[in-house]
């Protein structure tokens, strides 16, 4: 069934005349690993209780299709067993993501349940104050450079990613956790310190990973928590473009994959819960039109912070939430420069503003030191971003890290099978 009440309070999230707001007390991203928890032991906060159904689950499966928004499934549905069967006899919930809504927080919140605010791990490119430098927190690099754990012995992870997991909880509770990630991704220094005290596994193709998940589920071992992370949709979005025939083509493959799944799960004795969610969804953007700041208004460079190696403390963010590392004496100036640029384009907030009005979940000193002070939100269709030949520019067709509507809405699938 569609959970009327959560589209209701989605429906009026609003921030702005263009923009959504995170429910970071409700219907939101950031209480799913919480929700996860009380499955299993009917304790602690979670979603609103219509998200769900109430239970001491065997088992609990989460599949996190990243980019798969809202809008895809109002697509996609009429055309997808899958998605109909998870309406008709499940539960179907629209949660906002958190903002950013971009994929490095919403992993670091799925293996640790905390927010942007909480963890400082807000987007794909973050200052780092131990380095003084712009980094990529998920391929452990420094942003803009293209080689995965280039920060091996510049950084310690911890220092990074200081905090106790989801499974580490579950653990302790006596729920074993397994990890399904795609091979170039598990074990990479990120997810090993991500999802220190589950077991990882590898896979190669989505449909032997969810067979791989299905045997682990039929083994028996109870109580038991499963979680298998899908990156091809959103990887194809931002290559093709949404309602590109690859993207389509991906995200039809992916529901049928999930229909054989679904019935396979459905044999399993016991009890067992099964979630389907994603971080975030998609706004089109066009590469032709994408604003770069420092060759549109070459002027701004000198209000940037710099850092180590008199380096310009950019870009942080994404071409959707571009957020600026200012000289102190310069916020107010760079925002009166681009307010009349970007007017009908995007918006400019400070981020100040954002963390007092809750954009960013509770917020702790790990993202204050990380955040810039002005954040430039671009509206549906556009981009604005740095440019550095070979290091940062724009040929993405689709994006997301911003408010809008289409980037913000996503959703959260709950089917069981109960005793």
């Amino acid at each position: 069934m569609l959970n009327e009440k959560s589209l209701s309070a989605v429906e009026n999230a609003t921030f702005s005349t263009n923009f959504k707001r995170p429910l970071y007390d409700s219907y939101c991203f950031s209480n799913i690993p919480a929700t996860v928890e009380r499955l299993f032991t009917g304790e602690g906060s979670a979603l609103p209780s219509d998200c769900f159904i109430e239970d001491h689950y065997d088992s609990v499966t989460l599949l996190f299709l990243d980019g798969f928004g809202w809008s895809s499934l109002e697509k996609f549905r009429s055309n997808s067993p899958f998605l109909e069967t998870m309406l008709q006899e499940g539960i179907a919930s629209k949660l906002t993501s958190m903002f950013p809504s971009t994929t490095a927080a919403h992993v670091t919140c799925i293996h640790t349940g905390l927010c942007p605010g909480q963890s400082g791990i807000y987007e794909w490119f973050v200052y780092e104050p131990s380095l003084d430098r712009v980094i990529a927190p998920l391929p452990f690099s420094f942003a803009g450079d293209h080689r995965p754990d280039h920060l091996v012995g510049a950084i310690d992870i911890a220092t990074l990613f200081p905090f106790e997991t989801l499974y580490l909880r579950l653990k302790e509770k006596g729920i074993h956790s397994t990890v399904f990630e795609p091979r170039g991704i598990a074990g990479s220094t990120y997810s090993k310190q991500a999802t220190r005290g589950a077991t990882t596994l590898p896979y190669t193709s989505l449909d032997t990973g969810l067979d791989q998940l299905l045997e682990i589920l039929k083994k028996g071992d109870r109580p038991h928590y499963a979680t298998l992370y899908f990156p091809n949709i959103d990887s194809i979005l931002h290559r093709k473009g949404i309602g590109s025939a690859p993207s389509d083509q991906t995200i039809r493959e992916c529901l049928s994959t999930l229909e054989s799944f679904l019935a396979a799960f459905k044999q399993l004795p016991g009890s067992h819960a099964l979630i389907v969610t994603a971080d975030h969804g998609m706004a089109p953007i066009d590469p032709k039109t994408t604003l770069f700041l420092n060759k549109e208004i070459p002027s701004i460079v000198k209000n940037l912070r710099v850092g180590r190696e008199n380096r310009p403390l950019v870009p942080a963010g994404s071409p959707r939430d571009f957020f600026l590392h200012l000289q102190p004496d310069k916020i107010q100036e760079t925002e009166e420069i681009l307010t009349p640029f970007l007017k009908g384009k995007a918006e400019i907030h400070l981020a100040q503003t954002l963390m007092e009005e809750g954009f960013f979940g509770p917020v702790t000193e790990r993202l204050r030191a990380r955040i810039g002070d002005l954040v430039i939100l671009p509206y549906k269709g556009e981009s604005v971003w740095w440019y550095e030949k070979g290091h940062f520019e724009q040929n993405f067709h689709a994006a997301h890290g911003g408010l809008t509507t289409e980037e913000m809405e996503i959703p959260f699938l709950f089917f069981c099978l109960q005793k």
